[in-house]
């Protein structure tokens, strides 16, 4: 009896370990892809200056692309000593739908792009700014 509870105690400490693992591997994960995110905000900023419109599409699937994966990098307690206010895992359909917004500002912007309107890029950069800013005051500790 003794030796199965030992067992038991031994597979669960395990598993707790394993758990945390996933966590802090998705946590590295995501800070790699926000860092990802701004390093392609800045590309885009500096391509709109040379009106290279092929490079702000190309950054601007990459925004997309992590926006529509965004809410699977915060797993059930993965806040603990992150940036990520609680609120992501209290308010997740607000989270889900503010990472869609983020999607959508980023598609706009690739069609903006794809326009070769320089004035109309430069607004929706301007939208796609404003729904990151919007999402980081509501889910992100300064």
């Amino acid at each position: 009896m003794r030796r199965h509870s030992l067992s038991a105690a031994a597979a669960a400490f395990i598993i707790c370990i394993s758990s945390l693992s996933a966590i802090a591997g998705v946590i590295e994960d995501r800070k790699a892809n926000f860092k990802a995110n701004n390093t392609s905000m800045r590309a885009i900023g500096e391509a709109l200056s040379f009106d290279d419109f092929d490079a702000v599409v190309g950054e601007a699937e990459k925004i997309a692309a992590w926006a529509m994966v965004m809410p699977d990098y915060f797993p059930e307690g993965s806040g603990e000593g992150t940036s990520a206010k609680p609120a992501i895992w209290s308010d997740f359909a607000g989270f889900k739908n503010a990472a869609a917004a983020n999607h959508e500002a980023a598609r706009d912007l690739i069609k903006a792009a794809q326009s070769e309107d320089a004035a109309q890029v430069g607004a929706a950069l301007k939208a796609l700014g404003a729904s990151c800013k919007a999402c980081h005051q509501k889910f992100k500790s300064w």
